[in-house]
């Protein structure tokens, strides 16, 4: 087990139990405030942006990453509190083992998505030395070719035409 199977096994772990105190429906809701915060985020920074004409890119990125998390933040919160006034604040088991398990589900998503990134598009010459040795990088990329043999093949034709414009 290498640095890469110890930081998913611990975000799993904190997912899990994230989840369980949060319940479903509250962490459901979190998940919806960030994706209502996205287009928000974009409009804002928009605004933002033509005043602070000669920023860089790095700066127009964290300004919309700060508008994002700020946004998302403050629309799951307030998703949350709806539920709450609408459910009341006790969660029960069935809802708190909902929550645990969408905790588990979003963790192993992005594992996924993080070794098929490094599999499709990233050179065997670069690949980073945290993923040499994982027990976990064999699955996780199965899984990944299982889910991208199931794309259609328009997808799949621009997921070709990255790895082609990325590659030397």
């Amino acid at each position: 087990m290498n640095s890469f199977d110890v930081v998913v096994y611990a975000a799993l772990a904190i997912a899990v139990a994230l989840g369980f105190r949060a319940g479903l429906l509250r962490s459901a809701a979190a998940i919806l405030g960030y994706l209502i915060a996205a287009p928000i985020a974009v409009w804002i920074t928009s605004l933002i942006l033509p005043q602070a004409a000669a920023a860089s890119q790095v700066q127009q990125s964290l300004i919309f990453f700060a508008m994002f998390l700020v946004a998302g933040i403050v629309l799951g919160s307030l998703l949350r509190l709806a539920i709450n006034d609408l459910i009341g604040a006790h969660i029960g088991i069935g809802d708190r083992l909902g929550g645990a398990a969408l905790g588990a589900i979003r963790v192993g998503l992005i594992a996924v998505t993080l070794v098929l990134i490094f599999d499709q598009l990233v050179p065997a010459s670069m690949q980073p030395s945290y993923l040499t040795g994982s027990h976990l990088r064999p699955l996780l990329s199965r899984i990944g070719q299982t889910g991208i043999r199931a794309l259609p093949p328009d997808v799949v034709a621009t997921f070709d035409q990255l790895k082609r414009a990325r590659r030397p």
